[in-house]
Order: C-alpha cells, then structure tokens, then sequence
C-alpha cells in the first residue's frame, strides 16, 4: 500500500471522498486508479481574478513542475520551459502589456490601457509556459513538442489541483508579438504559448458541461481496396 499512500498524501485535498472509498478497497491498483481519476475529474480552470492568496509556496511550486516534467518527451529533448513572474516584477509586465496594446492599437482607450495592465497583477503566482523548438530534429516536430509542453502543463494543473489550489492556461495577441519576445528574452526557436496562474480558490464555480467519451473516441475503419 506504500504507493496509495504517496499518492494519497499529494492529492488529498481534492480527492478526500474518493480516498474514503479508496480506504474500503482491497485492490491497490484500483484504489490508485480511483484517486487518480477522482483528481482529473473534479479538476476544472478557475479564472486568474477569483485566485486570491496564498499561492503555492517554492517547495510546492517545484513538486508541480516536477509533475511537469514527468510528461512524455520524445528523445528527452525538454523542449519547454517556464518563467516565473515574481511580485516586484508585476509592474515591469503590466508595463509591457500596456506597451503591446498601445502598438497593436494606436487608438485604445484609457479603458482598454488600465484592462490590459490589470492582467498582469492578477493571482499569487503567475508564470509564462515556453515553447523550445531547437534543436532541430526531424524525428521530433514542432507539433511533438508542443504535446509534450500540453502534457507538461497538464501534470502541474492537476499537481496544483491536487494541493488545494486553483489554476488556469491564458494566452493573448501580447505573447506572440516581437516586443514580448524581445521583454522575456526569448531565443531563436523559442515562442511564448500561454501563462499559467495559480492560487487559491475562493469557492467552486459550477462544472461546464464535458462531452463524453464517445464524442472523442471512434474505430478507425480502412477504405474500401
């Protein structure tokens, strides 16, 4: 049972009534199986202005990207990495949002200027997911390893998840712009895919509807010889 135990203790917050169940199994493999799918199901984004303080703290950081990196990565190549945007940083990267709403849009509004700087002050812990496409290899495709980074930002929502604390992947027109690359230093090959936000979930919003599994999974049928 040492292994329901491990992974007991890292998902207890989310999973307590499935460890209640989980505690009258006699199977260790479905006991695991019970917790793991708890976890992913009851799992859902909750948006970087309802996460409040405190955040997770840096041991519980790394054991979320720890879960990361244990993501399928063909030919080990890392081919991602993340960029933590600290406290005292905030102001820099409202200033480069402001920045990049200005030169997309000459004519924004003092409205559209005070929204755009806004979203950088949001959530306890705020970090920036890259995309490694070098080095090359023909074996590995770009759209390899952005599965691997998909899967990697996957294990550390449901790590934070796991651990009692909200999250959500958010994008925009500023991350994909040369004076954003430029600001976060970002090298040849590299490109900035989505922040990653995560704190404390004030309260559970109501599920968005998933579609079931047969919305997603069909036998392949050959053509017709």
């Amino acid at each position: 049972m040492r292994r329901h135990h491990a992974a007991a203790a890292l998902i207890r917050p989310a999973a307590e009534s499935a460890m209640a169940a989980a505690d009258d199994a006699t199977d260790d493999g479905a006991d695991l199986a019970g917790l793991v799918l708890a976890l992913i199901g009851s799992r859902q984004s909750v948006m970087p202005k309802r996460l409040l303080a405190p955040g997770p703290d840096d041991a519980q950081l790394r054991q979320m990207v720890d879960a990361a990196a244990c993501a399928p990565d063909h030919r080990g190549l890392r081919p991602w990495r993340l960029v933590r945007i600290a406290d005292g940083q905030r102001a820099a990267l409202a200033d480069l949002f402001e920045a990049c709403t200005r030169e997309r849009d000459p004519a924004a509004t003092p409205d559209d200027i005070a929204r755009s700087r806004e979203k950088a002050l949001r959530a306890p812990v705020l970090l920036l997911a890259v995309l490694r496409g070098e080095p090359p290899d023909d074996d590995v495709p770009l759209v390899e390893r952005a599965i691997t980074l998909g899967a990697a930002l996957m294990n550390l929502l449901l790590a934070a998840h796991g651990m009692g604390h909200g999250a959500m992947l958010t994008s925009g027109r500023a991350v994909r712009t040369p004076r954003f690359a430029q600001a976060f230093a970002l090298a040849p090959g590299e490109q900035a895919v989505c922040f990653v936000s995560i704190g404390r979930a004030p309260a559970v919003a109501p599920r968005r509807a998933r579609g079931a599994a047969a919305d997603f999974l069909a036998d392949w049928v050959p053509p017709a010889a």
